[in-house]
């Protein structure tokens, strides 16, 4: 286990990051003026402006979907010369109804909270989207061509749940 500083301690908290539960240690630098997460590799350090008791929400959506944006862009840029498609660009969003969607102008959306999953139902999400591009529906060729790119979708379904079993 690494050891933090004196100046940080565990808040008894703990957040998950690509399927993994990690501590989350708290300090406080008046300097700055808002809550920010941080990821160390081993924990999350969750600084503050001020000292006692802090809501962590918005800074944990925050580092989210930043972490959701990095990795989703590696993830499109690895599986886009697979699938033999362009995306004209994407973006992180909250849409709770779905992990991500596709348009018609080759947009791609992604939900935020997909960085709390383990690497291979990202890539799922991605492989999904990227294969709208050819099929904007859920056809037969949409999924013969998702299980080519990638065989074992059906395990990263399960992981991801539905709308219905879903619990972000």
């Amino acid at each position: 286990m690494k050891e933090k500083s004196s100046m940080e301690q565990e808040s008894g908290f703990k957040a998950c990051y690509l399927g993994k539960f990690y501590p989350i240690y708290t300090k406080v630098d008046e300097t700055i003026k808002k809550i920010n997460i941080e990821w160390d590799g081993s924990a999350f350090v969750c600084t503050s402006p001020v000292s006692g008791e802090i809501d962590i929400a918005w800074a944990l959506q925050a580092f989210y979907t930043r972490a959701s944006k990095k990795i989703i862009e590696e993830r499109l840029r690895f599986y886009q010369p697979q699938v033999k498609v362009k995306y004209k660009s994407f973006s992180i969003e909250n849409d709770s109804r779905r992990w991500g969607s596709c348009n018609s102008n080759k947009h791609l959306t992604f939900h935020w909270k997909l960085a709390m999953y383990p690497l291979h139902a990202i890539d799922y999400v991605v492989v999904h989207e990227l294969c709208h591009l050819m099929h904007l529906n859920h056809d037969r060729s949409f999924w013969r061509l998702l299980g080519k790119i990638y065989p074992n979708y059906k395990e990263a379904m399960d992981i991801l749940g539905t709308e219905k079993t879903r619990d972000m």
